[in-house]
């Protein structure tokens, strides 16, 4: 009979952990011990982003220290962190986590609160409500390299409107996006895509292409749109995780953009 490994790791777990307690250990790797303070400030990050204290958490995350640890172990067995260009790739893995443990630290001492963050919402609201974003958009696009080429292909549709997708997923330099027919999959506002897209789009109407290639910094685009619909606001609940992110994407700018204004940069000789 076979019996499931993580509940058999769990009851070994289990039985284990009363020996140990006393050293506050819960479980012992080959002789090294995973404390019991260790999956404590785990569990307590956990439940920090949103999660939920429970023996099945606990569970899991001890499960996922037994796991590191024997890996752990047999990589210094084998001398695998010194191995090729091994010494390198830790390094900046090492750099990556300092880097985030800096920021985390800048948003501990310029958090975003529950106000800064309806604030945002009351921001967006407003400028939904009327003007070139009270207007969402559902576009499709080909994105080529030179003007001459977009008017080009915009000629081609003039006559044949029907060899969008088409030429789109033969000549699209936006892969994504060309090989699903040029079609961007969610509804955008003009504010949400860069200034000459949004520009042209306020000025569209449904079932048209624009006449004009439009230019970015990625190439020429020819714009079609394919639907208009007055945009909704979802409400605070429904917005609020994606505004807090967007704040978290500012203050990680800004954190950036203050760093930078102290730091002195000079040429190397």
């Amino acid at each position: 009979m076979k019996i499931n490994r993580l509940i058999l790791l769990g009851v070994i777990i289990f039985s284990m952990s009363s020996s140990f307690a006393q050293t506050g250990a819960i479980v012992s790797v080959n002789g090294n011990k995973i404390m019991q303070k260790e999956v404590d400030g785990i569990v307590k990050n956990a439940v920090a982003r949103g999660a939920k204290d429970s023996p099945e958490l606990r569970q899991a995350i001890v499960n996922d220290l037994i796991l590191r640890e024997a890996i752990m172990q047999d990589v210094k067995k084998s001398g695998l962190e010194k191995k090729g260009d091994n010494p390198e790739k830790i390094k900046l893995a090492q750099l990556q986590v300092l880097q985030e443990l800096w920021f985390e630290d800048y948003l501990k001492a310029h958090p975003i609160s529950e106000a800064d963050v309806k604030a945002d919402y009351d921001r967006q609201a407003n400028l939904t409500k009327e003007g070139r974003n009270s207007n969402e958009y559902k576009i499709s696009q080909i994105v080529v390299a030179t003007e001459s080429e977009g008017k080009d292909i915009i000629g081609q549709l003039t006559s044949d409107s029907s060899a969008f997708e088409k030429i789109a997923q033969e000549k699209s330099l936006e892969k994504a996006t060309g090989s699903q027919g040029g079609v961007i999959p969610n509804w955008v506002l003009p504010d949400m895509v860069v200034a000459p897209l949004g520009d042209a789009l306020v000025n569209m109407t449904k079932g048209k292409i624009d006449p004009k290639p439009v230019k970015t910094n990625i190439g020429w685009h020819v714009i079609r749109v394919d639907d208009i619909r007055k945009f909704k606001m979802p409400s605070y609940e429904e917005a609020k995780g994606n505004i807090y992110q967007g704040l978290v994407t500012r203050k990680k700018q800004e954190a950036v953009d203050a760093l930078i204004k102290k730091t002195t940069i000079t040429k190397a000789n």
